[in-house]
């Protein structure tokens, strides 16, 4: 006995003569409405910007319509292969030319296709709805949407030519995401792809190109279905005398290639865009092409370290794979050249650029910069690497009550030199050289140095509590690494004079931002933070010695951070997790070993200049634990080292504890220091 029309049979009967009745109600009502709907929505014109190529040295790395994220070229219906115009007529809209925007014979076939299989086997809408839908609404499956895309399509079909709507339909149609970034049109799907121009496809090229619109995110991931969709194109074109047996027997025969180009840095491509944006008025139409600053060898080695330390780090403390980020920087100092970006993992995973839209806590890679505030300071006893500061404790009162600063080992140790408080990253001293100059002073530095975030004006600004980005911090350690003077970050190799792009200055020219021997005595210090404090472990990899540097690590291990330099490269390297989940690794543990792959790669390919002392500064032989002039007087003893101090300004006793004679001999020094 037959089973009874119930169930999804009684559903689907239903929904079936709903749409034929909704399509003749359709019919009846538009009659009375399309001459209010025409001229609601309106095809696209061909664009009005020019065709933008970036390249880095001689090789494209990106290409785009005007400064749209989204790939596309647009293509005239008349310079297509007709072999592409009729794949996709034959895959989309067989009765395109014999139709008014709604095919009633289409949607009877796809309600009888629905009855007969029990699910969504056929699809109905033409060329022209898909396009309305691609254009105007969502991708919303209700009923509201189907009847206003059947509105839009028909009031389309009234206003334009076929022509006019064909052409509209294959430079916008979906075809899919190339690492993240969406695909449009024919045209770039084919350079996308097929890695040609769409002037240069075969017929079984075309097919696939075809094939790709049903489903697009599919094709890499079942390429069987793909083969077997293009070939059933093939023949169907074959059926219609659009293509010989022979032509299509040999297109059959053919492999189905469908690959994406990794476009190589989409992160710095994304940020070249938006710098194009504000500084390059585009022309109305032809072709653009730009030069970048970006180094193709340099961005592979920093996406290989990015992806294969976070993998260590994952393994080291059995983390859930593929939850750690980290973001990359690398920038020419002397030119402000940005010459490697990682924004994250994988672009394709999340375009979200984590090197200049994320901020975060830098912890102690702040400290470089509060210290250099107090070698600015013109006030009272000048500050040097030999001044002593006390790490002891310390109460500040807050709103929210006392304030303790103190070190993760909870031990303080007593008084110390400025050049051992910033190299052992000591909490205590550089929280009291904020209180002895004030949060807006430190404030004030900062900004000059190209910091933008907002800072807060509280003593903990000196343990790096107030967010910033990976850029701007890398940014202003460029400056330090280029003596002071600060250089606006920027993708481009432009040529400021050249007035074809109508090129606009984003900021002022090269500029001084602190002297160069506050820059160079914090720069030496930050060579010692490399031979024995928390960066030590750069040795490793040969780097101790010609680099400085500086760890970052925040509270409960969320955030790790490394910037270290040479006077020619600046790299700063950010570790964590999206959404602030502890890395459990400091600074030196999880950020220090990827820049150091990273910095190894350029300093091998490029040797690096030596740090230069300008001309202000002198050097002179000091105590290093009490900051003092070294002496065979004195009776403290303790490791010797070359201290760097601006001019006047080097100490003049030889011990804190030394003999009468040792005094004396300090005592005619200074005398003769203070004579003409």
């Amino acid at each position: 006995m037959a089973e009874p029309r119930s169930g999804w049979q009684g559903r689907r009967l239903w929904r079936s003569a709903a749409i034929l009745a909704g399509a003749g109600l359709l019919l009846l009502v538009s009659g009375l409405t399309l001459i209010r709907t025409v001229g609601w929505e309106s095809l696209p014109e061909p664009p009005t910007r020019a065709r933008v190529r970036l390249f880095a040295g001689d090789r494209e790395i990106a290409s785009f319509q005007g400064l749209s994220r989204d790939s596309a070229i647009w293509v005239a219906l008349s310079q297509m292969p007709p072999s592409v115009i009729e794949a996709v007529l034959t895959a989309e809209d067989r009765r395109f030319y014999r139709h008014h925007g709604l095919d009633f014979l289409a949607m009877v076939r796809a309600a009888r296709a629905d009855l007969v299989r029990g699910r969504v086997a056929q699809g109905a809408s033409t060329i022209t709805q898909q396009l309305a839908r691609t254009l105007f609404l969502s991708a919303d499956r209700t009923w509201q949407r189907k009847l206003r895309e059947c509105l839009i399509a028909v009031g389309l079909e009234l206003r334009y030519d076929k022509a006019r709507i064909l052409e509209a339909y294959l430079n916008s149609v979906y075809m899919g995401h190339d690492a993240g970034v969406p695909v449009h049109g024919v045209a770039a799907a084919s350079q996308h792809f097929l890695h040609k121009n769409l002037a240069a496809v075969r017929l079984d090229e075309a097919a696939i190109l075809a094939a790709a619109i049903n489903a697009p995110n599919g094709m890499l991931a079942d390429p069987q279905r793909a083969r077997a969709r293009r070939n059933s194109i093939l023949q169907a074109m074959q059926a219609r005398g659009w293509a010989p047996p022979a032509v299509v027997k040999a297109a059959v025969a053919r492999p189905s290639r469908w690959q994406p180009t990794a476009q190589p840095a989409p992160y710095f491509v994304d940020l070249a865009r938006e710098e194009l944006g504000q500084r390059v008025d585009l022309p109305a139409k032809g072709e653009l092409r730009i030069a970048t600053s970006l180094d193709l060898h340099l961005q592979r080695a920093a996406e290989a370290a990015v992806e294969s330390g976070l993998q260590h780090i994952e393994r080291r403390r059995g983390a859930e794979p593929g939850k750690l980020q980290a973001a990359l920087v690398a920038i020419e100092p002397a030119s402000g050249k940005i010459r490697a970006l990682v924004g994250g993992r994988r672009y394709a995973e999340s375009t979200f650029n984590r090197a200049t839209r994320a901020r975060r806590q830098p912890g102690s890679l702040f400290k470089p910069f509060v210290y250099l505030a107090a070698f600015e300071s013109g006030r009272g006893t000048p500050i040097t690497p030999a001044s002593v500061v006390a790490d002891e404790p310390l109460q500040i009162p807050t709103d929210s009550g006392i304030w303790s600063p103190r070190d993760p080992s909870g031990s303080f140790k007593g008084p110390v030199t400025i050049r051992r408080a910033l190299e052992e990253s000591l909490n205590v001293p550089a929280v009291r050289m904020v209180q002895q100059l004030g949060p807006d002073r430190i404030i004030e530095v900062a900004r000059a140095l190209g910091f933008s975030s907002p800072l807060a004006a509280v003593p903990s600004l000196a343990l790096g509590t107030s967010e910033v980005s990976l850029l701007e911090i890398t940014s202003a350690f460029a400056t330090l690494a280029n003596q002071g003077v600060r250089v606006v970050p920027t993708t481009l190799a432009l040529d400021p004079a050249d007035a074809r792009l109508g090129l606009r200055a984003v900021a002022s020219e090269p500029v001084r931002v602190v002297s160069a021997d506050s820059a160079f005595l914090v720069t030496n210090l930050l060579r010692g933070v490399m031979h024995g404090g928390t960066g030590r472990a750069s040795a490793q990899w040969g780097l101790s010695e010609i680099t400085a540097g500086k760890t970052g690590t925040t509270d409960d291990f969320r955030d790790a951070w490394f910037v270290g330099y040479t006077p020619d490269l600046a790299i700063g390297v950010w570790v964590g997790a999206d959404d602030g989940t502890s890395v459990g690794l400091t600074g030196a543990q999880a950020a220090l070993p990827i820049w150091a792959r990273v910095m190894q790669s350029a300093v091998h390919r490029t040797p690096p200049r030596d740090f230069m002392a300008p001309p202000g500064v002198v050097f002179a032989s000091v105590n290093r634990e009490t900051g003092q002039l070294a002496s065979v007087w004195c009776r403290d003893g303790g490791p010797v080292i070359q201290e760097a101090f601006k001019a006047g300004t080097e100490p003049i006793s030889s011990c804190v504890k030394g003999s009468t004679l040792g005094q004396f001999f300090g005592w005619i020094r200074g005398w003769f220091r203070q004579t003409p």
